[in-house]
């Protein structure tokens, strides 16, 4: 009986493929057919202002490698603090975890914030940490600035 039910829904699921629309096929035909509108897609469409990067005559534009590698080397200095008080709250989080709850069932004896709180300013700290890299990302990309500088 089990293989008549199997049968049956190879059969259904067979029925189903042939319901389906064909999918279309395109040929060398058919794109000689339409190359003559292509200029109409806008493939070969010029902006009409120029990017502000490219603008002749735009000041401290062109920055290299040294000031790249320099100024990530400050915004790692700057992030440093921030990222040590994470790790300092991350590590606060899991004592606060592995610690046995209260017999009373109440507030902790100690007076330690709930870890619900240090959860909380630990993700306000990454998203600032995070932030503050992305801000510096974007405006690396802008001026031209090549990845690897940035390591």
């Amino acid at each position: 009986m089990l293989a008549l039910v199997c049968a049956g829904a190879v059969g259904a699921s067979a029925l189903d493929e042939e319901k389906k629309k064909p999918v279309p096929r395109y040929t060398n035909e058919d794109l000689e057919r339409v190359a003559p509108y292509r200029d109409e897609t806008g493939v070969n469409s010029k902006p009409v202002v120029a990017p502000a990067a490219e603008a002749p005559g735009s000041p401290g534009r062109v920055r290299g490698e040294e000031y790249w590698r320099r100024e990530s080397e400050r915004l790692r200095d700057r992030l440093r603090p921030l990222r040590e008080r994470a790790a300092d709250l991350r590590l606060r989080i899991e004592e606060r975890r592995r610690r046995p709850p209260s017999r009373r069932g109440g507030a902790d004896t100690q007076g330690a914030a709930p870890v619900a709180a240090l959860e909380q300013r630990l993700r306000v700290l990454e998203e600032r940490i995070r932030d503050t890299e992305s801000r510096f990302e974007d405006r690396a990309r802008r001026e031209r600035a090549l990845p690897g500088w940035l390591r």
